[in-house]
């Protein structure tokens, strides 16, 4: 007797040495097309056809091995999510760190990064642990604010040498929609946030909006302009669309 395919199954996908989860949901709805993306915990969601086996699932997704192997490098570099407890990873300049935090004694409150830690001190022992991470998360947030007008600026600076433009001066800013922006009169404002990305992709943003300072639009002009420095910046700016900033919950959307 034919047994049909249940609505929901799980299979692993073994690629390149790693191991990938995938579950796969199929709908009646769904005719003959197979969709699939990666979640944020590197697993894969398949949503498949009612007739779609389980054999048929795992080898479309063995033709997209490349892809898969894409995203998976992706979520290595991800920005991570809210967590400011001891242990937690956190993300700089692409680089993992664990954060490690220490309360009490007479030091002040302060930061150092070490080769993969990142420590946080406290000199307050009697916090609960909620009022514990709002003082972690605002020394970590104040760190980062604090490397990234010296971090942006020698990246603009040699940016620009590099496209022969100039601009007028740096702003770090605070957005939660945008990643950078460049003004009439090329202020250029810079989101910190990307201090905890990949520092290619802090580049593709910074020559991006140097870019705008010879040209105001996205025009082919632009685009052209900005290839001809960094040949590969329709790849970074996919993997800036990938990115998540997970420290403060929300993704800046621009057309960095």
């Amino acid at each position: 007797m034919f047994k049909r395919a249940p609505l929901q199954e799980s299979g692993i996908l073994a690629l390149d040495g790693e191991q990938v989860a995938f579950s796969v949901f199929r709908s009646k709805r769904r005719k003959r097309t197979i969709a699939f993306k990666m979640e944020r915990d590197g697993s894969l969601r398949v949503l498949a056809p009612f007739s779609a086996s389980l054999s048929s699932v795992t080898k479309i997704l063995h033709k997209r091995a490349a892809w898969i192997a894409r995203e998976l490098a992706d979520r290595k570099h991800a920005l991570p999510e809210n967590d400011f407890t001891d242990g937690a990873v956190f993300s700089y300049l692409g680089h993992t760190y664990t954060l490690r935090i220490t309360q009490g004694g007479d030091a002040p409150r302060s930061s150092l990064l070490s080769p993969r830690v990142l420590r946080v001190h406290v000199p307050d022992e009697t916090l609960s642990q909620d009022n514990l991470q709002q003082e972690v998360r605002l020394e970590i947030l104040l760190w980062l604010k604090k490397r990234a007008k010296v971090k942006f600026k020698k990246r603009l600076d040699l940016w620009a040498e590099r496209l022969g433009v100039r601009y007028k001066k740096l702003i770090v800013a605070d957005p939660e929609r945008r990643w950078g922006s460049c003004s009439v009169d090329n202020i250029i404002r810079l989101n910190w946030r990307l201090m905890m990305a990949p520092l290619p992709i802090l580049d593709y943003v910074v020559a991006h909006e140097l870019c705008h300072v010879r040209h105001k639009n996205h025009a082919p002009r632009f685009w052209s302009f900005l290839a001809q420095a960094m040949p590969d910046c329709q790849a970074r700016r996919k993997t800036l669309r990938r990115l998540e900033c997970g420290i403060i919950g929300k993704t800046p959307r621009n057309q960095a």
